[in-house]
């Protein structure tokens, strides 16, 4: 029987038609269709999810490696250095090492961080190093210990959240030469 409204519906093609005849028509989802496929995105997000925040966990330690390095160029140019030239705190001598580190106005310290400069700025992040050297009291009376305790503080922002950050080496120099 033909509709006068919808000339091209034929009871020939209707879902009843095909079930009587035992096919069935599968143009729907079932619940356990919506379900995995939820569960799938979801796995998917949290997938992505960890991603981004192993980024920003690459950040952090990149931001410390930087602060390591500081304070290892410090460490290594003053067991480098001849004892004598190292300085410490209480001596105001202007051509000791201490007082390399701690002025930016030497020959060989340039922009680009290069040379001993107390404040070194990489990728965004400015860095403050400060460095103390303190003369070892000697356990004899009228001999020098000849050893030096050498102490490098490295002070950031980090980039994330601006929480302040601080590395801090401590080591001994001896008198070798």
């Amino acid at each position: 029987m033909q509709n006068s409204r919808f000339p091209l519906h034929c009871d020939r093609f209707s879902a009843k038609s095909w079930f009587r005849l035992g096919i069935t028509v599968t143009t729907g989802t079932t619940l356990i269709e919506i379900v995995l496929s939820i569960s799938l995105m979801t796995f998917l997000f949290l997938i992505g999810w960890a991603i981004s925040n192993s980024f920003q966990s690459i950040k952090k330690v990149r931001s410390y490696e930087v602060a390591v390095s500081l304070a290892t160029q410090a460490m290594e140019a003053a067991r480098a250095a001849r004892f004598r030239e190292i300085g410490a705190d209480k001596d105001g001598r202007k051509d000791t090492l201490k007082a390399d580190f701690l002025s930016s106005n030497n020959l060989f310290d340039v922009e680009n961080g290069e040379g001993f400069v107390p404040v070194v700025k990489v990728g965004g992040i400015e860095y403050k190093r400060d460095v103390s050297v303190i003369d070892a009291p000697s356990m004899i009376d009228g001999f020098s210990s000849e050893l030096k305790l050498f102490r490098v503080i490295v002070k950031w922002k980090a980039q994330e959240d601006g929480a302040p950050m601080v590395f801090e080496a401590v080591s001994t120099v001896s008198n070798q030469w």
